[in-house]
């Protein structure tokens, strides 16, 4: 948080290696992989000074997006199946379709904007938005909003 409290998202590959090294304790405790902070510590190569300055300040951004509704833009290519392939991806991995707006093509491509609850979703949102940019005919994805 900044001085006034305020939340940022950063992209992983500028933090620094000790961040990082405090998100990936964190996620070996809470996945059960190990037992104790003295032995995650050790096992990725930090301190634990270090970890316990940062482990409040630093959280994988799945762990604010589970259960809430997002807002994703998109820019899909104007082909038959691709806003379907979009659908069935949400469904496969149990998102909810809240809302969703399309631009009329234009030069071969259509803007979409979709709100989806990740309440019962079965994946990380960064996988699932892997998944998405994944699908043949989707140029773009990024979170609009939560």
């Amino acid at each position: 948080m900044g001085e006034d409290g305020k939340l940022y998202i950063i992209r992983e590959e500028i933090l620094s290696d000790s961040l990082k090294k405090t998100l990936k304790v964190k996620e070996l405790l809470e996945s059960g992989k190990v037992k104790t902070i003295n032995e995650a510590v050790k096992k990725v190569g930090i301190s634990r000074s270090a970890f316990y300055k940062y482990r409040d300040y630093v959280f994988p951004f799945s762990k604010f997006s589970k259960g809430k509704i997002i807002t994703l833009s998109m820019v899909l290519e104007h082909m038959p199946g691709v806003l379907s392939s979009i659908l069935d991806v949400v469904a496969n991995v149990r998102g909810n379709v809240v809302t969703i707006n399309q631009s009329i093509p234009s030069m071969g491509v259509a803007s979409v904007t979709i709100s989806i609850d990740t309440q019962y979703m079965e994946i990380s949102l960064e996988n699932f938005l892997e998944k998405l940019f994944s699908q043949n005919g989707v140029r773009k994805v990024e979170i609009l909003g939560e």
